[in-house]
């Protein structure tokens, strides 16, 4: 008998009632966790589909991404002079790498890179494993592809961040990398890119960086040193921490051994070498860059003061192909500049060495006088300019101090210092082409006689030459050749000239400083500040037969492709006519060959050129040229000090020599070759002492002008002497051509703002074979009645 048959019928309607009702309530709850799986489910393969498609956009981004490269910069003949670089980074084909690299690299990294596909799940299970046993941080399981990924964030967006969504995204991203490239194409993108210590990023970065050489001439032993670095790479450095390096090393061969990638024999060889055998010594280092040769390191160069100005150029936005600062340290160009490699070590060879020799020297007077301690290096500069037909204003040498590590300031093209005599050549430019209708030549003579004028400060100034002697009346030529004072000064305070024309020439042939009205007749002396580099160029103009051209440092510039994107053009202006430009060249002929400059006399060609040396040889310079290049050296301390006192610290006795002995270097192996004289000029036999017609010595004369046939010594009277006395009281107003009031002290921009008392310019002169008597000096009280008699 069923049971239920014996309840009552209440009762039994109650059960019967109940058990479809609970049939339902499972089924609810049932269904509702089926719902929330599909959910989770749908939701999870929704992310990963998202995921998926991330992976994808940073697999096509991967797949156009070029790595910043830095920007070579190189000299004319293509040695490389260094790199502009976020971090040291040289790209190499996977077929350039050697196999011990490649292989050493798998041994330690990812020994089973060829069979997985991107991820090991089995390794991770394992970190994961291990950490939650030991409690450590979980170690790491990262394949080459993943940490390709990683490194490679730049294009990828994965960050370096430790953590587990990370690693998932690092995960699927490599997963979909394996899909897309050749297990070649990941393994040279990433020893392309894996950072490997200091400011190497890559392996052949690494390699020049720690041995000197390129990855592909590496040794087994030395292949072994990079992969120990990828762990922990300013841990393991070989040239900072040998005993790490070596252990690392060590165990990466043993790796290599134990999976196959190198036999016993090789390994046993390998470990016995010290890690410490073929890395470049800082030494070693130091003495590669001082011959410029290899071993750069990222930012470092060889001709700093050179390059430092070519990347200024380059930057700045008048520049033809203005290049930012991104594109210059991460866009791989190829720089070539104006630079000579073999003028340049000249250059700083002569420079650098008489330096040496002139410290010694004072440093031993200091000493015997007690002194030691007030010794400083002297500081110079040299510049070099190409002045041959299509190449023009090209910068083939300059050196702007002694040593770019401890100096950064450059003296060619930063420091302002004063011009002292080397001016004069634009004085006398400036006064022989106003004589076109004046009439005034090389051959007319100007009293050399005391000059007094009142400042605005009812001070006398009374101006010398070098001997603090007058040598009556003397030529344009002989004033010129041994740099008389007082003849500058006359021919500035000329009517027809003036300052302000004098100042409008100098900025024509290449002075773009400001020279402030306050130097008045001073300009004359070179009391204001000239910048090196401007003073090259200006004489360059003399030397291109008075055309301007703008120094140039850069020749080409080729982007990474090998495309040629900037290409410079030779570009001339006329700036001064080109017949003065080669009367005055022939006037610093003579200054060269029997004058200030004729220390210069080594140099046995065709040369021009202009010594200057300023108050108390505070600046010494020398500024010549020839029909190819024009040079320029100045000497000077830093902080504006004298050099010394008398007739050896002078441009004539200091920079000439240092002058020529670079032009006979620069010079090797080149045709001699004369200055070219237009047909405008004409020459004419003179005295050289009366510069009167007829003798035997060939001057030349601007067209339409010609030398004195009469005695009378040409004398000029530039006003009355009432006016005279007037100005030199300092009470009558300016005239039209004449010079502002001046004072006795004039304000000597150099690079450290030192005020130096004016005149600022002498130079040693020798009195000619024949002159008037000098006249005595005048007491400065009877100044005016000696003006009267006289």
């Amino acid at each position: 008998m069923n049971p239920s048959s014996q309840l009552s019928p209440s009762i039994r309607t109650r059960e019967d009632s109940a058990r479809p009702q609970i049939s339902r309530g499972c089924g609810m709850v049932f269904f509702g966790i089926m719902i929330i799986v599909a959910a989770a489910w749908g939701s999870g393969l929704g992310a990963f589909v998202f995921l998926l498609e991330q992976a994808q956009s940073k697999i096509e981004a991967l797949e156009s991404y070029r790595p910043k490269v830095g920007s070579r910069i190189f000299a004319k003949q293509g040695d490389l002079l260094g790199e502009y670089t976020y971090s040291a980074q040289d790209l190499v084909n996977l077929s350039e790498i050697p196999l011990n690299l490649q292989k050493a690299f798998l041994a330690s990294e990812d020994h089973l890179f060829y069979e997985h596909k991107g991820v090991r799940p089995i390794a991770a299970i394992s970190a994961i494993r291990d950490t939650l046993q030991s409690g450590r941080r979980l170690r790491g399981f990262s394949t080459i592809t993943m940490q390709l990924v990683r490194n490679a964030e730049e294009a990828t967006q994965v960050s370096r961040d430790r953590t587990v969504s990370r690693k998932f995204q690092e995960s699927i991203v490599a997963l979909q990398l394996e899909r897309e490239f050749t297990k070649d194409e990941i393994l040279e993108l990433y020893l392309n890119l894996v950072f490997l210590g200091g400011s190497a990023k890559g392996v052949e970065a690494a390699s020049w960086q720690y041995f000197g050489k390129s990855c592909r001439n590496l040794s087994l032993a030395e292949c072994a040193v990079l992969p120990g670095l990828a762990p922990s790479p300013n841990a393991y450095r070989p040239d900072r921490y040998p005993e790490k390096a070596q252990s690392r090393r060590d165990t990466v061969l043993l790796l290599m051994r134990n999976r196959g990638f190198i036999t016993e024999a090789a390994y046993e060889d390998a470990v016995q070498q010290d890690v410490t055998e073929g890395l470049v010594s800082r030494e070693a280092r130091t003495a590669a860059k001082s011959e410029g040769k290899g071993y750069w390191g990222p930012n470092e160069f060889f001709a700093w003061y050179f390059v430092e100005e070519a990347r200024k150029s380059m930057m700045d936005s008048k520049f033809d192909y203005q290049v930012s600062f991104d594109e210059l340290y991460g866009g791989g160009f190829e720089i070539y500049t104006t630079l000579d490699m073999n003028m340049q070590r000249a250059a700083e060879d002569t420079l650098l060495n008489a330096l040496d020799e002139f410290d010694a020297k004072k440093r031993e007077q200091l000493e015997k006088a007690g002194r030691s301690k007030e010794f400083l290096p002297v500081s110079g500069a040299l510049i070099c300019i190409d002045n041959r037909d299509g190449h023009e204003g090209k910068v083939r040498a300059l050196v702007g101090g002694r040593d770019s590590d401890s100096q950064k300031f450059n003296n060619a093209t930063q420091a302002l210092r004063q011009a002292g005599s080397s001016v004069k050549p634009f004085v006398w430019a400036a006064a022989l082409d106003m004589g076109r209708t004046t009439g005034l030549t090389a051959a007319h003579r100007i009293v050399d006689e005391p000059f007094a004028r009142m400042g605005g400060d009812n001070k006398l100034w009374q101006p010398k030459n070098f001997d603090s002697k007058f040598h009556g009346p003397v030529t344009l030529r002989w004033a010129l050749e041994k740099s008389v004072n007082i003849v500058s000064i006359k021919l500035v305070n000329r009517p027809e000239i003036g300052m302000p024309v004098v100042r409008s020439y100098l900025k024509s042939v290449g002075f773009k400083y400001p020279i402030p009205d306050v130097v008045g007749l001073t300009i004359g002396l070179g009391t204001h500040g000239v910048i090196p580099l401007e003073q090259c160029v200006a004489y360059s103009t003399l030397a291109n037969g008075g055309r301007y051209a703008p120094p140039t440092f850069v020749e080409k510039i080729l982007d990474r492709d090998g495309n040629k994107v900037y290409q410079a053009n030779v570009r001339t202006e006329q700036a001064i006519k080109e017949d003065l430009a080669y009367v005055v060249t022939h006037l610093l002929e003579g200054v060269a060959k029997s004058g200030t400059g004729a220390r210069t006399r080594t140099f046995d060609r065709p040369r021009g050129g202009k010594t200057g040396t300023t108050n108390d040889s505070r600046d010494v310079w020398f500024c010549g040229f020839t029909p190819q290049f024009t040079c320029i050296v100045w000497v000077g301390y830093k902080d504006n000090r004298p050099l010394g006192r008398g007739a050896n610290y002078t441009g004539g006795r200091m920079a000439a020599p240092i002058w020529a002995d670079f032009m006979n270097l620069a010079h090797q192996g080149l045709p001699v070759r004369a200055f070219e004289k237009p047909n405008s000029v004409k020459s004419y036999a003179i005295d050289r002492s009366t510069g009167r017609l007829g003798g035997s010595f060939a001057e030349v004369f601007l067209e339409g002008t010609a030398p004195p046939t009469e005695l009378p010594i040409y004398m000029e009277k530039n006003t009355n002497e009432s006016l005279m006395e007037q100005e030199l009281l300092g009470i009558a107003p300016s005239t039209d051509g004449m010079a502002e009031p001046i004072t006795d002290t004039v304000s000597a921009p150099g690079s450290t703002g030192v005020v130096a008392p004016a005149p600022v310019n002498v130079e040693p002169i020798e009195p000619p074979k024949a002159t008037a008597a000098p006249a005595k000096k005048p007491q400065k009280r009877r100044f005016r009645d000696w003006f009267r008699r006289n």
